[in-house]
């Protein structure tokens, strides 16, 4: 009998595990002012994994940050699907004041999700959520009102073949606006609409 219920279990949780639709990630290509490279790409990347992440979505972030290597990484991590993703923010000289209100919000939704969470591993997703809000966040306090960015994605099958490609620009209307949280939300949106079909 014990044996059965084992069985069971172990079957169901494979189920849920093929259920699944795993995401390679690709390391970010990510510019910010006043900000270091890696960091930036640590929080594009991160603020990609906390949407891409749930019931039927998963993310395996790769290390290798030249494509043709991300691609090789990504089959030996048998991943359906490689997602590139790209961030330019480009400075523009003006005045302005500080408003981090919508960052703080995001990160405020984060912290009150990590809180709900009934299962360890949804706390363990929901934290990483935060630490991603908190990151954006921190990049959108050096916000300058009139800087632009720039987001691009690349969503490729495990044969290499584009299933969607996106881009979109904004302007910051006030100093310290997170453009990146919402623009990230979107293009998660798109993604998971074409790896969940």
């Amino acid at each position: 009998m014990l044996h059965l219920a084992l069985a069971i279990i172990t079957a169901s949780s494979a189920g849920a595990l093929r259920a699944s639709a795993p995401i390679c990630l690709a390391p970010a290509s990510a510019q910010f002012p006043n900000t270091d490279a890696t960091a930036a790409s640590a929080t594009v990347s991160g603020l990609f994994k906390s949407y891409l992440t749930g019931p039927s979505l998963s993310v395996v972030p790769l290390t290798a940050r030249l494509a043709s290597q991300a691609r090789e990484e990504a089959r030996a991590a048998t991943c359906k699907f490689v997602l590139f993703v790209t961030a330019k923010s480009e400075r523009h000289k003006s005045e302005g004041g500080l408003a981090r209100v919508a960052g703080q919000a995001a990160q405020g939704a984060a912290w009150g999700a990590s809180f709900e969470a009934s299962t360890a591993a949804k706390r363990v997703a929901s934290m990483s959520a935060v630490s991603a809000a908190r990151a954006a966040t921190d990049m959108a306090a050096t916000t300058k009102v009139h800087d632009e960015l720039e987001l691009s994605y690349r969503l490729e099958s495990e044969t290499g073949t584009v299933l969607k490609e996106g881009k979109t620009k904004q302007k910051a209307k006030s100093d310290g606006e997170d453009l990146l949280t919402p623009m990230v939300e979107h293009a998660a949106e798109e993604i998971a609409g074409v790896v969940a079909k």
